[in-house]
């Protein structure tokens, strides 16, 4: 069988696999959850919680068994992205190429959590807004689907973690700015009053979300340009 490498026929083999998988499974609207997923594939799930690497996890071949470790134990939506990524390794082994199949994997994981005609559908329908899109894609953690978002729409999705910058990304085409004024005060606002802003000025539109626990506070900004805003 001949190994796939090039970026754009991954993705059309993701998304096929994906629809057929989901359609196995009976499953036709969110959230997906990756335990049903492995059962119809025949593997097992076992979560070790001895395991010391966050998102960590290997197959066990003779026994059909996905093992999934967590520093985190009580975080499910990183065991739900784990099986699904190892999902990933089932069906597409020997079919794309094995420099390409950890990005493959992780391609995997996003669209089976994050169907693209459903999460399209509803970002469009929910206007993007962060914690709504939870709300439905209950087993998806809010990183993702923020990040999901760039494949719908221009934006910049910033991540801002205890204070610091964390990950910025952008659907834009060419370079951005580190960072305008007002995602800095939105940022700001959000970190102190722990409430959701929308800001607006004459270049950008920036909505910001708290994820906060009890030790940890995650601020998640989209940003939209004004001059080439879609």
């Amino acid at each position: 069988m001949l190994e796939l490498t090039e970026p754009q026929e991954i993705i059309k083999l993701v998304e096929r696999e994906v629809k057929q998988l989901l359609q196995k499974c009976h499953i036709d609207e969110p959230p997906v959850d990756a335990y049903v997923l492995a059962e119809s594939l025949g593997l097992g799930v076992q979560i070790d919680a001895t395991l010391k690497t966050r998102g960590y996890s290997r197959r066990r071949w003779d026994t059909g068994t996905i093992v999934v470790g967590s520093k985190n134990p009580s975080k499910s939506e990183r065991k739900q992205f784990t099986i699904a990524h190892e999902i990933g390794e089932v069906l597409l082994a020997g079919k794309v190429g094995q420099r390409r199949l950890e990005e493959a994997c992780n391609l995997m994981a996003v669209a089976l959590l994050l169907p693209r005609e459903w999460f399209g559908k509803d970002a469009q329908a929910l206007g993007f807004h962060l914690l709504r899109l939870k709300e439905r894609y209950s087993t998806v953690s809010h990183e993702v689907i923020a990040y999901r978002m760039l494949d719908f729409k221009l934006l910049i999705i910033t991540i801002f973690d205890n204070g610091r910058l964390y990950r910025r990304k952008s659907s834009y085409p060419g370079p951005i700015k580190k960072a305008y004024p007002l995602e800095l005060k939105c940022h700001e606002e959000v970190g102190q009053k722990g409430e959701e802003r929308l800001l607006e000025d004459e270049e950008v539109v920036v909505a910001g979300w708290p994820v906060f626990r009890e030790d940890w506070k995650r601020v998640i900004l989209r940003t939209e340009l004004r001059d080439i805003a879609s």
